[in-house]
């Protein structure tokens, strides 16, 4: 896709990324200011337990049972070296104890199926989460996603870190709470810095 190409190509470039940098971080300024003690918004969703997890595999080593948001991640991050994957991955795991990663675990092969392609990768020694996959689902296919409206940013913030999605920063930061708001800040800081931004 062309425009994907584009987009690669700006995102490479120091003069956008300072730019961009600056953006988010002004931003993130004037919305601490404003929301100072904002409660949780009322898209709150449903709890994301895993209910009816217990017994259930799928294939490869990963099933969203009883681990962590955090702890499912870091399972679907295993050898993958690219830093927005890391961190868009991460930004999954920590967003309501792992809600998308449970969902792609979970409904794999519903979504999958309206994506016409597996959103998990399990070609690899290790399964990953498929970014081209996601892309495709929320471009050609958003109603078999069912969620909120900031459970459906935060997927698309996440698929914007690997360059699958392209976001409005201003709909973000209207659509998400101080939580999930931070996550987003840490996330770019991951793909910015690596790792070593955790």
């Amino acid at each position: 896709m062309e425009w994907m190409d584009a987009v690669r190509t700006l995102a490479e470039d120091p003069l956008v990324r300072l730019v961009v940098g600056e953006g988010v971080r002004g931003i993130a300024r004037r919305v601490q200011r404003g929301r100072g003690s904002a409660g949780a918004h009322s898209e709150a969703g449903p709890a994301t337990t895993a209910s009816g997890a217990e017994g259930t595999e799928i294939a490869v080593t990963t099933v969203a049972d009883d681990r962590t948001g955090e702890q499912l991640a870091e399972d679907l991050l295993q050898g993958v070296g690219n830093e927005g994957m890391r961190a868009a991955t991460r930004l999954l795991g920590a967003h309501r104890n792992g809600f998308w990663l449970r969902r792609l675990l979970e409904d794999e092969a519903e979504l999958s199926a309206a994506a016409d392609k597996p959103v998990i990768d399990r070609s690899g020694t290790h399964p990953s989460v498929d970014w081209d996959a996601i892309g495709l689902l929320m471009l050609s296919r958003p109603g078999a996603l069912k969620c909120s409206r900031s459970e459906m940013v935060m997927l698309e913030v996440a698929a914007s870190l690997v360059r699958r999605c392209a976001v409005q920063l201003g709909s973000v930061v209207q659509a998400v709470d101080n939580d999930e708001f931070r996550l987003i800040l840490r996330a770019l800081q991951e793909t910015a810095y690596g790792d070593a931004a955790r």
